[in-house]
């Protein structure tokens, strides 16, 4: 008869102990490019995007950009307020943006102006309504005006 050969347990496995894998050369460079590239490459793409960001994005109705082309329309209508405020958003959108301002003239009055920006093809483009409001006076002002004491 046959002997019947009873199935042997495989032999464990030895366990050992994670060893890294030996170094290369490269590993400083590598080293390098994560402490210098890495950032370096991180700070170009910020540039990048902000000289873009005019291309990209209407200006917000307050920006130094939108005060800019502002002062310049103001400063060829002869008109230099005191200062660029209060300026408010009226609307935004992808298309438009949509301001309007009310600023003091040194002579008294005001200037108002509404304007908006809007996408003409792919550049922003400026449309605006301007007028002048004259200083406004009290009571009091036309009372002494009018009889020369109060």
């Amino acid at each position: 008869m046959a002997e019947k050969s009873s199935p042997t347990p495989p032999a464990p496995r030895r366990v050992s102990r994670w060893t890294p894998p030996p170094s290369s050369r490269n590993t400083p460079y590598r080293l390098v490019f994560r402490l210098v590239g890495i950032p370096l490459i991180a700070v170009a793409a910020v540039l990048l995007y902000r000289g873009l960001q005019g291309r990209l994005v209407l200006p917000e109705c307050d920006s130094d950009t939108a005060k800019q082309t502002l002062a310049d329309v103001l400063k060829q209508l002869k008109l230099e307020p005191e200062r660029y405020a209060p300026i408010k958003t009226v609307s935004t959108s992808k298309t438009e943006v949509v301001c309007t301002a009310v600023m003091p003239l040194p002579g008294g009055g005001n200037v108002v102006a509404d304007y908006s920006f809007y996408w003409q093809g792919n550049k922003a483009n400026m449309r605006y309504s301007i007028r002048r409001e004259p200083a406004q006076s009290s009571r009091l002002d036309s009372r002494f005006r009018k009889t020369g004491a109060f």
